[in-house]
């Protein structure tokens, strides 16, 4: 028999539950899933579907099919039994139940979303909650969201869904009181209001603080070319403050939106610099269809830039008039590393028209690239030419090379705030900008030198350790002269950053040349430790070439960095040093003035090279045994009343003449200046990471050895035995 006679049965029955209550009797019959269910749905009340479940056939049919059947029932009551029967719905996929709810009356919806027993052992993924969410009415929906409670704490709505459904409300009211009661910001808030009336974006953008500058924009992009037109001419203020440039909202336009736009361009009340970098800016398709008849030639020459499509940027062309980049200084960005002499000429020129472009360097493989000021690349780029012009043309690239390396020693001085919460990753890499403070990390001052040596016809190459913590060069085929008069040619390590300290106070450098087996020897310290800066044996296994003591001596005294004999600079301050502390061996109140005196003396500016100096006080002024200190610590801490932090350099002194003191840097007086402990830590705080280093105590409360110091290792050591010595 099949589905028409089975029909006819129910047709002809009062009690037609019983007919399916009968598997015996069904299984008479031949029909399919789908007749199955239009049987049910005509034949059966939803009271006699729920009954259906009472009978081990249809609760032990497939998930599939029960779930069909429960989809027939309109009764939001027969549904919520339904739902909350674990024998019904068992097995019953996330889908197929989120379907049935979406099909249920608002009432019936809500009622579920509020049975924390049902939510809690269903687990509704995020996705689900937004779809059962969006079937409500918005009079039911906003009502529920009312219930924070509800949406935070039990159902777990993320701020993306919950954003989404609130993109879906119809009035800016509804959405902004919505916004304000879950207090959603930046990047979300945004999204809701991009979905906003004009009046209501600007309402909000206008007159909320928190959102950032990229937001803003994102914002305005959305406006209406009109309300962007009003906008940028009665609001300069806000986007002055804001940092928002025109040309970032236009150039995000689609072109038929940047046509509109353009319609009211000879109108805007906005700076010439403003409408050239809009017309810079313009997408291509935009820019040709412009009428330039009447166009001023500096606006004809910013709508014919080209832009970089990676970066946004103008391809840059030395050769055009350079006047044509007046006033578009924010649109360019230059890499002049391997500028010709007259190109450099040229480009000097271009800073003071431009001077706000962006001056770029790479690090060697490293596509990142870092950036200096135009002010920043004509300051470094003369202090650069004046130890260029200073070498020689009958100077060997050895000779050269030592001058350059000195140079660098004298000018530049390790980063202080390394290490610290304060710490700018860019502006110690960036080539110019670290000659312009005199700061920079090892990465930064290896590209200064080898940046050096180029333009002195010196290849080299920057190599990292294993670790990638410390960089260095390796010069490939240099010869270097001997003591005997005689030459050897092969490949060596030169180390600019452990030179530094050396070089600002005239003594011998510690990696000048070297071997990497001399250079593997010199990362162990004097306790044995072994901090690897140097090890890459696939980089450096060839470097084998290593200037014997005399013969660098010799090298140096060739240009005058050394006396005849090889002496180096630093013996004069380490005899004067030794003297000192002899005069004044019962008096270490005005030995340590003497020494202080003497540091002066050598180096006026010590107070803004604080790792050198650290270096010489460490090693050389206060390493005497007349000094006899419980306890010294030589470090940097940072001024309260300072909102950059910038590093100070202190001594801290304990001793049973002297008791307890410090003596800090004074940058502004170029000396050292006595304070007692309480007015040095009511004046001076520790930097977070040093606090870290040793468990929240101060580097000077902490339990570590006398005249220690917490010294970079990339900066080195001053070695000053030999020269007392010599």
């Amino acid at each position: 028999m099949n589905i028409q006679d089975l029909r006819e049965l129910l047709g002809q029955t009062d009690n037609k539950l019983d007919i399916f209550a009968n598997v015996q009797t069904l299984r008479n019959y031949e029909f399919t899933n789908r007749e199955l269910f239009e049987l049910i749905n005509e034949f059966l009340s939803d009271e006699e579907k729920l009954k259906l479940f009472d009978y081990s056939h249809f609760v032990n049919l497939s998930p599939y099919i029960r779930s069909k059947i429960i989809r027939l029932v309109s009764s939001d009551q027969v549904l919520l039994q339904m739902m909350n029967n674990d024998s019904i719905i068992n097995g019953i996929d996330e889908y197929a139940l989120v379907e049935i709810i979406k099909n249920m009356s608002d009432a019936g919806k809500q009622q579920l979303l509020h049975n924390q027993e049902f939510m809690k052992r269903h687990r509704f993924t995020n996705n689900s909650l937004y779809n059962i969410f969006s079937s409500l009415s918005e009079d039911s929906l906003t009502e529920t969201l009312a219930d924070t409670d509800l949406i935070l704490n039990k159902l777990h709505l993320e701020t993306f869904h919950l954003v989404k459904l609130l993109k879906g409300l119809s009035t800016d009211e509804e959405k902004i009181k919505m916004m304000e009661l879950y207090q959603i910001e930046n990047y979300y808030q945004v999204d809701l209001l991009t979905t906003c009336s004009d009046n209501c974006k600007l309402e909000n953008l206008l007159g909320n603080k928190k959102i950032n500058d990229t937001y803003n924009i994102l914002l305005l992009v959305t406006l209406e070319p009109e309300s962007l037109c009003k906008f940028l001419s009665e609001h300069k203020d806000f986007c002055a403050e804001k940092n928002i440039f025109p040309y970032k909202i236009i150039r995000q336009l689609d072109p038929d939106r940047q046509k509109e736009f353009m319609l009211n361009f000879e109108n805007l009340s906005l700076t010439s610099r403003e409408k050239k970098e809009i017309l810079a800016t313009l997408c291509p398709e935009v820019k040709q269809d412009i009428d330039t008849t009447d166009f001023p030639k500096e606006y004809l020459a910013a709508l014919n830039m080209q832009l970089s499509e990676d970066t946004l940027t103008i391809i840059f062309d030395l050769e055009r008039d350079l006047e044509d980049y007046r006033e578009l200084d924010n649109l360019i960005s230059v890499n002049p590393e391997r500028f010709t002499a007259d190109q450099r000429l040229r480009f000097m020129k271009l800073c003071d028209i431009c001077p706000n472009m962006k001056v770029l360097n790479n690090l060697g493989d490293n596509v990142v690239s870092f950036s200096s000021t135009p002010k920043e690349y004509k300051e470094a780029e003369e202090w650069i030419a004046s130890v260029i012009d200073s070498l020689k043309p009958e100077y060997s690239k050895a000779q050269k090379m030592a001058i350059v390396d000195n140079a660098i020693g004298r000018k530049m001085s390790y980063s202080p705030d390394f290490n610290t919460e304060v710490f700018n990753l860019d502006h110690c890499r960036a080539l110019w900008k670290i000659i312009a403070s005199g700061y920079g990390v090892c990465n930064g001052i290896a590209k200064l030198e080898q940046y050096m040596f180029s333009r002195a016809g010196i290849e080299s190459e920057i190599v990292s350790n294993a670790s990638r913590s410390h960089s260095f060069l390796k010069i490939n085929d240099i010869e270097l002269p001997l003591a005997n008069g005689e030459t050897v040619k092969g490949t060596t390590i030169l180390d600019p950053t452990w030179n530094l300290a050396n070089h600002r106070f005239g003594a011998m450098p510690n990696l000048f040349c070297i071997s990497y087996e001399q250079a593997r020897q010199n990362d162990i310290d004097v306790d044995g430790n072994d901090h690897a800066s140097h090890i890459n044996d696939d980089k450096l296994q060839d470097a084998t070439l290593n200037l014997d003591e005399q013969s660098l001596r010799t090298l140096f005294a060739s240009v005058g960095l050394a006396t005849k004999d090889g002496i180096f600079p630093i013996k004069n301050l380490i005899d004067e040093s030794n003297s000192q502390n002899k005069l004044y061996a019962n008096n270490p109140e005005e030995n340590i003035s003497a020494q202080f005196m003497l540091l002066k003396q050598a180096c006026p500016e010590f107070a803004t090279c604080q790792d050198s100096s650290m270096n010489i006080i460490s090693n050389v002024l206060l390493n005497h045994e007349d000094l006899r200190f419980n306890r010294c610590v030589v470090n940097r801490v940072y001024s309260k009343s300072d909102q950059k932090r910038e590093p100070v350099l202190y001594i801290y002194i304990d001793s049973d003449e002297l008791e307890k003191r410090f003596y800090f840097a004074d940058k502004s007086q170029g000396q050292f200046v006595k304070l007692s402990p309480k007015e040095f830590t009511d004046r001076f705080e520790c930097y977070d990471k040093d606090l870290e280093k040793n468990n929240g105590l101060r580097p000077w409360e902490a339990v570590i050895q006398r005249k220690e110091t917490n010294l970079s290792q990339s900066s080195g050591r001053i070695v000053a035995e030999e020269e007392q010595e010599r």
